[in-house]
């Protein structure tokens, strides 16, 4: 006669694999997700504003923009990186612009800037 029956050792098997799942989360560090750069994520979510160029350098452009919903902020001004690849946008100090971005690993990132009509 066996010691274990077919129920009790399912149950053995199933709470040795649920000790061992947990024993692996408790020892992987989750924080380490938010410190993992963007493109190991999915694809970054694209926020939009309006504003108005204050300063453009050849890598960012500070926006003084209107309060962005999205993400629960209120007006102010924000200096946002350019996107390594491609040109650099057609915009100047004064302009009215719609623009949109992307937090990235290195701060905030636009992805496009167009004056507004």
């Amino acid at each position: 006669m066996s010691i274990f029956s077919a129920r009790s050792f399912s149950a053995f098997v199933l709470s040795v694999f649920t000790f061992i799942t947990v024993a692996h989360a408790a020892s992987t560090d989750m924080s380490h997700d938010m410190a993992m750069p963007m493109e190991n994520h999915m694809a970054a979510e694209i926020y939009h504003g309006q504003g108005v160029v204050k300063k453009t350098t050849a890598n960012s452009i500070s926006i003084a923009h209107k309060p962005i919903v999205a993400l629960n902020w209120p007006a102010m001004t924000m200096t946002f990186s350019l996107p390594e690849s491609g040109s650099s946008p057609v915009v100047k100090a004064g302009d009215a612009v719609d623009f949109t971005f992307s937090q990235q690993a290195e701060g905030y990132q636009l992805s496009s800037v167009t004056p507004t009509k």
